[in-house]
């Protein structure tokens, strides 16, 4: 025997919950986009002035070393110098050779970095022109710095890096040092002895247990105390410090340029209570930066790749300079969809009753509430801040072409879902189609999601959260499944869909270990987690509820007119169009 099942229900959301839901929705994401273009004033405010900045050129559209040209570096010192009196480099290679010679015509020094590598040949040209430059330059010349975080990418042995230290400290008779963060000089004090200061990194975002804006300084006064006890009469150098203003947060460190603001003011004070010399990083973003330590390497600047001050002269600092414009633009959309939609929900209803008396025209126009209109309206709204935050990671995330047509194709997939899902959730009838969506689109998306999940999971340090360029395809996704369960476990079985079980049964595993493999509490890393769970349960829960639908035998004493029960062989015999010899088909 065999049970016909009954039908579920269709999972239909109210249509007034629906549009308050949507309103609070839009309303507090255009309020968010208003305030993040809205000045800020910092406290305690940067310094207009900073003792030293790290130097890589603007507008560039490649690495740093691929080239730097006389008439880019004397623009770019000439803004810098309104800033500082001292610029750090880090090679003498690719047009370097040439920063002290222009630096001395805006009245600046220079920390002269040579790059040491693993490559014997390439060390050797570096210490040669580096020996050369500080000879020719020493009234600009500052220090020599041997190497930068060398030990940190395993490059050279401490042994090898004193050997040449010596060598450049004979040859140039000016002071030397060598530049790592603060874990590995701790771990190979020895050098000390070899430099004429201690140069150590102190980027409290990239550290293993970072903190949040609020509590960062107090960490960082600790950190330099615990410095100054393990290096006992050296001077201390911070050689980088400084703040990133875009890309994924780590545990409570968030990336903004409100919170580099504080972080470099705290850091201004801290600097003079404790009498430390230091260096921001960075004078310019690098973008190209991103394709080794995702979206935030390239956003450390002081300046973005335009040259532009994300700190204003009067001290403010406005974390989204089009946020004000894509808030009003998000309000004027919000109220055209909703006129438009208005507008012509009164011309279908005037023409379907214009034959009809006025009475029944004023019942029919009493009976139509203006829930679609405002409904419509509120997507208008969250589409268009949606897409300005998918914008804004798709311009700061993206370095070569192939990350453009990747991240593009994601967008795409997601806005062609949800422009699917909700026409067929509007436009259905009682007995209409299941809402749906193309399983080419569904099965593209739900292979991204979990591409991303991968590379978060196993490698998550330098990855991104994309929350934003995955949000409307994950919405899209949960209203296809909630809208009616039963006929999308049906669509699902009736495709044979094992892709999209074995993708969703990953996203769920994924979207849960997320969360917990973050340091900290990470919110975007629980939004991500969560929008993960959700795409892989729109996949699963209907699967798995379809068979827990009420089925009773023939003989039950509960079973129910509704029901329909046949004979595995009459249904058989049906379906084949087979009949016995002597035999009717009933």
């Amino acid at each position: 025997m065999t049970v016909v099942p009954r039908r579920i229900p269709r999972v239909i959301v109210p249509p007034a919950t629906l549009t308050l839901v949507l309103l609070v929705l839009g309303a507090w994401l255009a309020w968010g986009t208003w305030r993040d273009g809205t000045a800020a004033l910092v406290e305690p405010a940067p310094p207009q002035r900073l003792p030293c900045v790290s130097y890589a050129p603007s507008q560039q559209a490649g690495h740093a070393r691929d080239g730097l040209t006389t008439e880019r570096l004397r623009t770019d010192l000439a803004l810098l110098s309104r800033r500082t009196t001292c610029i750090r480099t880090y090679t003498v290679s690719e047009g370097f050779d040439q920063v002290p010679v222009v630096a001395r015509e805006f009245g600046m020094q220079v920390l002269l970095g040579l790059w040491i590598s693993r490559d014997p040949s390439h060390n050797e040209r570096e210490l040669q022109t580096g020996i050369r430059v500080a000879r020719e330059n020493r009234d600009v010349v500052r220090a020599v710095v041997v190497g930068n975080e060398v030990l940190l990418r395993h490059e050279q042995t401490p042994a090898q890096l004193a050997a040449l230290l010596r060598r450049v400290a004979a040859a140039t008779a000016l002071p030397v040092t060598y530049a790592d963060v603060w874990g590995y000089w701790l771990k190979h004090v020895e050098l000390a002895r070899d430099v004429s200061f201690v140069t150590v990194h102190i980027l409290p975002y990239w550290d293993d247990d970072p903190v949040g804006i609020d509590a960062v300084i107090p960490a960082v006064d600790g950190l330099v105390t615990q410095l100054q006890r393990a290096f006992p009469g050296r001077p201390l150098f911070v050689g980088e410090t400084g703040w990133p203003t875009a890309g994924r947060p780590r545990g409570a460190a968030t990336p903004g340029r409100v919170e580099q603001a504080r972080f470099l003011g705290g850091f201004a004070e801290l600097a003079a209570r404790r009498g430390l010399d230091y260096n921001v990083i960075e004078a310019y973003d690098q973008p190209w930066k991103a394709a080794h330590e995702g979206t935030v390497g390239g956003h450390w600047g002081l300046y973005d790749t335009l040259a532009r001050p994300k700190l204003a002269p009067d001290g403010t600092v406005i974390e989204s300079p089009l946020g004000r414009a894509v808030a009003c633009l998000a309000l004027f959309v919000g109220l055209l969809t909703s006129a438009v939609v208005a507008w012509q929900r009164r011309c279908r209803r005037g023409r379907t009753v214009s034959a009809r008396a006025r009475p029944v025209r004023d019942a029919v126009r009493r009976d139509a509430p203006a829930w679609p209109a405002l409904t419509a309206g509120a997507l208008g709204a969250i589409a268009v801040v949606t897409a300005f935050r998918q914008w804004q990671y798709l311009v700061d995330g993206n370095v070569h072409t192939l990350d453009w047509v990747a991240t593009l194709a994601v967008a795409t997939l997601g806005w062609i879902a949800l422009i699917t899902a909700i026409g067929a959730l509007f436009n259905r009838s009682r007995d209409a189609s299941p809402v749906a969506v193309p399983r080419w689109v569904e099965v593209g998306f739900l292979a991204c999601a979990a591409y991303v999940c991968l590379g978060l999971v196993f490698a998550g340090r330098h990855r991104d959260f994309p929350v934003w360029l995955f949000l409307p395809g994950v919405v899209a996704l949960v209203l296809a499944a909630a809208a009616d369960v039963g006929a999308r476990a049906r669509a699902l079985r009736d495709r044979s869909a094992n892709e999209e079980v074995v993708l969703a049964t990953w996203l769920v595993l994924a979207g849960l270990a997320i969360p917990v493999l973050e340091p900290g509490l990470n919110l975007r890393a629980v939004g991500w987690g969560s929008a993960c769970v959700l795409l892989g349960l729109a996949v699963l829960l209907p699967l798995a509820l379809q068979p827990r639908q009420h089925q009773r035998r023939d003989d039950h004493p509960d079973t129910g007119p509704r029901e329909v029960v046949q004979h595995h062989a009459q249904r058989a015999d049906g379906e084949a169009g087979v009949r016995e010899p002597g035999r009717s088909t009933p």
